[in-house]
């Protein structure tokens, strides 16, 4: 009961595994507000997203990504600026901003799943790892190490690929089982680690983002 209440579910594995796990909306935010952008003729990347977020003030207002304010496609820039007017915070003055608000409440809201994971498991951990097309985003894995205070690997890219294709090999035989599966994948990617910095003020900014 406590972990329906926190948000966390029991999905079916390979091998009958279980995992235990909660859902983040992710880049969605940042995916809408780069279409929002292009509508308008600005056509900007990712990695320019990420560059020009990176030079703004930190931490300046913080929004909750789960909000269902933000599930539906479309005026993501103005959702987000609603959203810090109705909590009484600073609203953004340029685009810039809110690709920043947007990446370090992604963080910030990843902290809340690990403390909430940490609380039903009874353990701490050290250590996180991000897979997928996400960890492009090498600005929200340092947001992710320092808001959380823990070592974030990163990799690999094609996480569910290499999984799919790992399990046919073992299906073959051509694998021993998922150790192995998983000691082949490693030795194939290459993983950034991303170590945690300024951890008080993350601890502050949590402060805010939790009330």
């Amino acid at each position: 009961n406590e972990g329906k209440e926190l948000g966390y579910t029991n999905e079916g594995g390979y091998n009958n595994t279980i995992r235990y796990l909660t859902n983040i909306i992710g880049l969605w935010l940042i995916q809408e507000t780069r279409r929002e952008l292009k509508g308008k003729g600005q056509n900007v990347s990712f990695a320019e997203m990420a560059e020009r977020a990176e030079k703004c003030e930190a931490l300046k207002c913080i929004i909750d990504p789960g909000d269902p304010s933000f599930t539906k496609p479309g005026d993501m820039i103005v959702r987000v600026k609603d959203y810090l007017k109705k909590t009484n915070q600073y609203v953004p003055e340029t685009d810039n901003e809110i690709f920043r608000c947007i990446y370090e409440s992604l963080a910030l809201k990843y902290k809340d799943a690990l403390l909430k994971l940490e609380k039903l498991t009874g353990k701490k951990y050290n250590r996180i790892h991000m897979v997928g097309g996400g960890i492009n985003a090498k600005l929200l894995c340092k947001f992710t190490a320092d808001a959380c205070g823990v070592e974030v690997v990163a990799g690999p890219v094609e996480a569910t690929a290499m999984g799919n294709i790992a399990v046919q090999f073992i299906a073959l035989g051509d694998i021993k089982d998922v150790n192995e599966a998983r000691e082949i994948i490693a030795a194939s990617e290459e993983s950034c680690v991303y170590k945690p910095e300024n951890t008080e003020m993350w601890n502050e900014a949590y402060n805010r983002f939790y009330k």
